[in-house]
């Protein structure tokens, strides 16, 4: 007869295994269920998936999804972008519906919130924003600004539903979009090109001084948002008065004043954003000296 304490061996040994395994084939689980209309193209961790319409596919990733691109049709225009904070074991079923996307699983509506942008909190404000900045009063711009982006923390917080909370790993990348989507609206909110008043002067140093003066030599365009808050800053260089790196010009234009304060990389999206910007417009004879540029001088594919 099989001793209680032996038995007991037995199962601590099996639950020993299972944890043992567990640790070492935890994986994230995506689903993406296509009832678009479209045959769908997946991209993740330089991986491709095709997906026709009515079809689903799971991925199955231990090493963890942080990003995935969703192209409807081949039409470039259509792609949809989705960040993804899942941790080990977490799973998450991701729908195609005609133009809309709808997501269910583990931090449902934290995905939800994140793909939208922040929107429905952030991008209505913007022309409360300006009305401050419309009438000089760069305090009352800031104190908004600030409290808003304290309600979407807090949403963010909110709508973790994760167990380890605000000590998930991801939850400070959340955090990080939503500040990113943030600075959007603030420079969007008094954008006024190469002309720049002394409210705009006085916000710019505002949030040079808090938000971007440590880290700003390191960045290298990575992110949009990055070239967003480089060149701003660049572009009005000599009015703010501040002291920025210079870098080797790859290719010179009407921009070097601007560009000679942009890594490679930033360079290379300053090409990008002008030669997207053509290819909208249908200049095309212009469009092409660009891409040959980008093509020629910073080897970027297109």
């Amino acid at each position: 007869m099989v001793s209680r304490h032996f038995k007991m061996l037995i199962q601590n040994g099996k639950l020993l295994t299972a944890l043992i395994f567990s640790c070492f084939y935890a994986a994230q689980n995506v689903t993406i269920d296509n009832k678009s209309g479209y045959h769908t193209v997946v991209t993740y961790d330089h991986k491709k998936m095709e997906i026709g319409n009515n079809q689903n596919r799971t991925v199955i990733d231990k090493n963890g999804i942080q990003n995935i691109s969703i192209l409807y049709g081949n039409d470039k225009k259509a792609e949809r972008n989705i960040s993804l904070f899942l941790n080990p074991q977490e799973s998450l079923t991701i729908y195609l519906v005609k133009d809309a996307i709808a997501f269910k699983g583990e931090k449902e509506h934290l995905h939800d919130y994140v793909y939208r942008g922040f929107g429905y909190d952030l991008t209505p404000k913007i022309t409360e924003y300006q009305k401050y900045y419309q009438s000089s009063d760069a305090k009352g711009f800031i104190r908004t600004y600030e409290l808003y982006l304290a309600d979407v923390l807090k949403k963010v917080e909110r709508l973790n539903s994760s167990p380890y909370g605000i000590e998930d790993i991801h939850y400070k990348e959340v955090e990080k979009i939503a500040r990113k989507r943030w600075f959007f609206t603030v420079f969007v909110s008094f954008n006024g090109g190469s002309q720049l008043n002394n409210t705009g002067k006085e916000l710019l140093l505002y949030y040079f001084e808090k938000y971007f003066k440590k880290n700003i030599a390191t960045y290298s365009c990575d992110s949009w948002d990055q070239y967003d808050i480089i060149y701003k800053y660049s572009q009005h260089i000599k009015l703010l008065n501040l002291k920025l790196p210079k870098y080797e010009i790859v290719e010179h234009t009407d921009d070097d004043e601007i560009n000679q304060y942009l890594p490679e990389k930033c360079q290379e999206q300053h090409f990008r954003s002008s030669y997207n910007f053509l290819v909208y417009k249908k200049d095309l004879v212009r469009a092409e000296k660009y891409k040959k540029i980008l093509t020629e001088k910073f080897h970027a594919k297109l």
